[in-house]
């Protein structure tokens, strides 16, 4: 045992590694020279700061897109009370010509006639509320009356893509409306700048924006469906969901919230895939009120449960979207705010709140 203890304390330092020194003697506190040190506590610095750069920019705001969704003009059966639904035979009455010529008339300012985007920008808020309660337009309280809206001048963009239903009530109130925008434009040489561009777009006419199917009901007075379908007609206006026609195999409501929401998919992925920023849909009051409902969160419970969501002739929703994360299968989930446009102007609302407002007073009306 001598004699091995003597042959190692003869063995150099170098033979015993530095990392069993450490290990035996002291716990490691930095290796490195003190210039080594501040260079890895500064790299860690920035890799620090590079991170947080990293996630400030993935947060930010998603692109907003509009869409406005309005009912057509008054019809001869609207007018009769007659059932229309599918049957194509209705066509527009002078009131609804009348009516389809108003909307035309505010679509045309919206694509930039009569500069009244520039007009609003720099008027009043005093200005502005009384202007608004001459037209209907329900305006905010500001305690600034001379407070310029900021918002204004982007407030209307024009619409750069249309879509229609293909029954001729649709397509009658689309030519009105889009008479309006195309004979809005004037050529006058002396003019520095060109007008802008009021021409609506030529819709893509979606068989899905058809209005919904009511079968053996079509064609007939609602006093006739009443007397001759009381069962049916009950059920129909106290749960519609569970309305069945043609000897008890269709489901019309059921189907038309189903075309509904496939209507959304389909027009939304089309404004993203396309850039579109504002939509036009030229529709009906059952598939509009299916559409606007599922828009906002809503159930299919809801349907025809409030004169809220419910469109009159030539009525125009706007709603307004978030696109959906990068490299999303398809478009789902719900809007952010919506508001009527025509023919009067409501202030925006936020969809959840509606929602909770509806569902709650849903909720509380007696069975």
């Amino acid at each position: 045992l001598r004699c091995i203890g003597i042959l190692l304390l003869s063995l150099p330092l170098y033979a015993i590694p530095s990392s069993a020194i450490m290990t035996a003697t002291s716990p490691p506190a930095s290796t490195a020279p003190p210039e080594e040190a501040s260079q890895h506590q500064q790299s860690t610095t920035t890799a620090t700061t590079a991170t947080t750069t990293t996630t400030t920019t993935t947060t930010k705001r998603k692109h907003l897109r509009r869409y406005l969704l309005a009912r057509h003009g008054e019809t001869n059966y609207n007018k009769e009370r007659r059932v229309q639904g599918t049957s194509d035979v209705s066509v527009l009455t002078i009131d609804g010509i009348s009516q389809a010529a108003a909307l035309g008339m505010y679509i045309a300012r919206r694509q930039g006639c009569g500069g009244v985007k520039r007009e609003n920008a720099r008027m009043p808020q005093q200005q502005k509320r009384r202007r608004g309660q001459e037209d209907g337009v329900v305006a905010s309280p500001s305690s600034a009356d001379d407070a310029v809206d900021a918002t204004a001048m982007d407030a209307d963009p024009p619409i750069t893509r249309t879509w229609c239903s293909p029954m001729t009530r649709c397509r009658q109130t689309y030519a009105a409306i889009s008479g309006c925008c195309n004979g809005g434009s004037t050529n006058n040489s002396q003019q520095e700048k060109p007008p802008l561009p009021l021409v609506l777009p030529q819709p893509t006419i979606h068989d899905d924006l058809r209005e919904i199917e009511l079968c053996e009901w079509q064609n007939k007075l609602r006093t006739e469906v009443m007397e001759q379908y009381p069962t049916n007609w009950n059920v129909f206006k106290n749960d519609p969901k569970k309305l069945r026609l043609n000897n008890g195999k269709f489901a019309p409501v059921v189907d038309c919230w189903e075309r509904g929401v496939n209507n959304w998919k389909t027009i939304r992925s089309d404004a993203q895939s396309h850039n579109h920023d504002v939509v036009y849909i030229m529709a009906h009051g059952a598939i509009g009120q299916c559409m606007i409902l599922s828009a906002l969160g809503m159930s299919i419970d809801m349907y025809g449960k409030s004169r809220k969501f419910s469109f009159d002739n030539c009525e125009c929703f706007e709603i307004e979207w978030e696109d959906e994360d990068d490299g999303a299968e398809e478009v789902v989930g719900r809007a952010r705010r919506w508001r009527r446009v025509h023919p009067k102007v409501t202030e925006w609302q936020m969809v959840d709140a509606s929602r909770n407002m509806a569902e709650g007073a849903l909720l509380s009306c007696p069975p």
